[in-house]
């Protein structure tokens, strides 16, 4: 006798790749419970027990600031995954909060130097970040984007309007190294700069500067000099050596 295929094969594969794609504001209710309950329960069809959670407490804020009891009282949670419920909630709370003291305010250029000299003056690959920064000054995003080997490192003009769209900033930053060169932009940095400033003009964004950090110190594309010089190692050498 021929086996019936599963129906709910590769149900959750279909509904990560849904709320991966679609964002996980654009997908019902249900399916968002039911996403979140994938993490509770390793196995199994959750739709029904997010049909009965929602019924009971009606949204999903709601199933999260529950009792442990008033969730016991819902057929087919227990004690365990009551509590791993209530601690995501908790987890949430030490996301926000961490989010938020982990706020960088810019105040002058230097600030923003500091920023990228933290991420990139001492990588071994060539790496990238882009800085969103709020009206009030606020670096309310960033990505790092990096090549994986000590070649060239890039972004499109799709993940590039990808990152406008979601960061929404008043203001745009990148910056990228060169390991183990100069920080004197090439040909193609220098037209990348360009497409990024009429990209940002485009979408209304205002771009504040391209750094490139490398072994000599951050240059600056927008004011085309090197905003912060590092010591050269080998002069210094030949300052203490004995003649």
């Amino acid at each position: 006798m021929e086996k019936k295929g599963n129906i709910h094969a590769g149900h959750r594969e279909r509904l990560t790749e849904l709320v991966l794609n679609a964002g996980i504001d654009n997908v019902s209710d249900v399916q968002a419970v039911e996403y979140f309950l994938t993490y509770i329960f390793p196995r199994g069809d959750v739709n029904p027990l997010a049909h009965r959670l929602l019924d009971e407490f009606e949204t999903f804020s709601n199933i999260i600031d529950a009792d442990v009891n008033d969730l016991m009282r819902v057929d087919g949670i227990n004690k365990r995954s009551a509590q791993k419920i209530v601690n995501f909630g908790e987890l949430f709370y030490f996301y926000t909060t961490a989010k938020m003291r982990r706020k960088t305010i810019v105040k002058c250029m230097a600030d923003l130097v500091d920023i990228v000299e933290d991420y990139l003056r001492f990588r071994n690959t060539e790496n990238m970040i882009l800085l969103g920064i709020s009206a009030s000054g606020i670096v309310s995003q960033k990505r790092r984007i990096k090549s994986g080997s000590s070649g060239h490192v890039e972004i499109s003009a799709v993940e590039l309007a990808s990152f406008l769209a979601s960061a929404k900033p008043a203001s745009l930053v990148v910056a990228h190294c060169h390991p183990y060169g100069k920080a004197m932009p090439s040909e193609n940095d220098d037209n990348a700069f360009v497409a990024i400033r009429n990209l940002c003009t485009s979408c209304g964004v205002n771009f504040v500067d391209s750094f490139i950090v490398g072994e000599d110190g951050v240059f600056s594309q927008a004011d085309n000099r090197l905003v912060r010089a590092y010591c050269d190692v080998e002069k210094l050498k030949t300052m203490f050596t004995k003649k």
